[in-house]
């Protein structure tokens, strides 16, 4: 429930609940699309180029200056869907609610993005982005970042084709949806977090493995006190608390040439300046081609952030592989989320938490 003491109202509050703008696909030749119940098609000037209920699953592709859909050509650079029915739009296997829209890129490609309201949008991050089992507390904690973020990349892409890359939160369209986690996300509707008034990118992670990092450190970002790390004893029962994994060097080279990095024969690893929470700012690779440094955290989603959990670690040479032995999961900045799910079983309620983790902010509500 919220608590009404903790909540401002953020001056006139807007008159309905915001749309956002989430890429799906990106500079794609193809991708596959059904359709469930009825539904309409319109072209660039919004008039309506097709009807119909029910579309088997086909492939989308670009030729010709238009858009295939299955085995039908639309003379458009955008076409846009809507269907009758809620989450009956399906891309690449996943359903959606809102509003499909296809765009033609250069060389054939194309992107989709789906135009869906903001809290629609978060109850589908929310079981995607934690556990659906997890105390009620840690899940309104989350929705609340979740929808801060979201908000704020709107903000400030707000002349762009898309406001979010379904990559930069979990989001799985309606598929880890549930009648509870929507009650969840109601609780806190239209809630955001700020910081002098000022709406900021409320970035969270799983493990942060003893101390959260300040944004600057991680991201080069200009340091708030919500963004500045603080002390975290709530982790320690997460299973990345601790971890170690080997990785061969030459998948590592591998890795960093598909980002177009060329280092050859490693010999060395090192995460180097590291924070408050150890996780290092910058990598040092050392090879036959002398020494490369990069950031951390761009150097981790190289070679994969299910692959190198963290920039917390220490590396040890193994001959064709590199032993790394870290902490955390994750780049390690704002709300922990094992964290927050340990406070919440402690019986910290969700505002709490946020004030907790994002030091000095305020409470208000939007919408």
């Amino acid at each position: 429930m919220v608590v009404q003491d903790d909540i401002h109202d953020y001056g006139p509050l807007m008159d309905k609940t915001p749309a956002v703008r989430v890429l799906l696909v990106n500079d794609k030749r193809t991708a596959q699309l059904a359709i469930h119940g009825c539904y309409q098609i319109t072209g660039s000037l919004t008039n309506i180029v097709d009807q119909g209920q029910d579309l088997r699953r086909c492939a989308i592709s670009i030729s010709n200056g238009g858009i295939n859909i299955g085995n039908k050509h639309y003379n458009h650079n955008e076409l846009r869907i809507v269907s009758q029915q809620s989450g009956g739009i399906e891309v690449n296997s996943v359903r959606y609610r809102g509003e499909i829209r296809i765009l033609q890129q250069l060389n054939d490609k194309l992107s989709v993005i789906e135009e869906t309201d903001i809290e629609s949008f978060i109850d589908g991050v929310l079981g995607s982005e934690m556990p659906q089992s997890w105390n009620e507390d840690a899940l309104r904690a989350q929705a609340v970042t979740a929808r801060t973020y979201a908000m704020y990349k709107k903000k400030i892409r707000r002349d762009d084709v898309y406001h979010l890359d379904m990559l930069e939160l979990a989001y799985r369209g309606i598929a880890n949806e549930s009648g509870r986690l929507t009650q969840i996300v109601q609780d806190t509707k239209g809630i955001v977090m700020v910081y002098n008034w000022n709406i900021f990118p409320a970035y969270f992670h799983s493990t942060c493995g003893g101390h959260t990092e300040d944004v600057r450190h991680v991201f080069g970002k200009d340091s708030i006190p919500p963004l500045s790390g603080v002390a975290c004893n709530y982790c320690s029962d997460s299973k990345h608390s601790s971890w170690s994994t080997d990785i061969s060097k030459s998948a590592i080279e591998k890795k960093l040439q598909e980002a177009n990095v060329y280092i050859s024969n490693i010999s060395t690893v090192m995460a180097v300046n590291p924070g408050a929470g150890n996780h290092g700012s910058r990598v040092e690779i050392a090879s036959a081609n002398g020494s490369k440094e990069m950031n951390a955290n761009d150097f981790r989603l190289m070679i994969g952030p299910n692959n190198l959990l963290s920039t917390s670690f220490q590396a040890k040479n193994n001959g064709k592989s590199i032993t790394f032995t870290g902490k955390g999961w994750g780049h390690g900045v704002g709300l922990c989320q094992y964290g927050a799910q340990s406070m919440a079983e402690k019986g910290f309620k969700w505002a709490e938490i946020l004030k907790y983790y994002y030091p000095k902010i305020e409470l208000v509500r939007v919408y």
